[in-house]
């Protein structure tokens, strides 16, 4: 399995969320993930200490078009693996939760696509 590591950077200037679409997208293509979709690889997507929200707007740019490319959340899961580097679960806690809430979000976005 192979590390794909988001950044402090990823998240903004003196940002502790993940958040917007644009970004996410943005992220997307730095990350190169339309090539990680298309390949063998299974994926570790490595979440940085610090964060405190991944919110759903970053959530869906960086990762809806993964979700349409594998076809659905199921194959989404078996690529790609969400680990966290805070050691607080508290902070993992809520993190997990955001992360679920996320996926329920691209799931109907998936859904409902025409």
């Amino acid at each position: 399995m192979k590390t794909i590591r988001l950044t402090q950077a990823h998240r903004g200037p003196n940002s502790t969320m993940f958040t917007g679409r644009k970004q996410g997208y943005q992220v997307r293509e730095e990350l190169k993930l339309n090539q990680c979709d298309k390949d063998r690889e299974e994926y570790e997507i490595s979440v940085p200490e610090g964060t405190t929200s991944f919110n759903p707007s970053f959530f869906l740019g960086l990762f809806y078009e993964s979700i349409c490319n594998l076809g659905g959340i199921d194959n989404f899961h078996e690529k790609y693996k969400i680990t966290f580097e805070d050691e607080d679960p508290e902070v993992i806690k809520c993190l997990k939760e955001d992360i679920a809430d996320n996926e329920r979000q691209a799931v109907i976005e998936y859904n409902n696509r025409k």
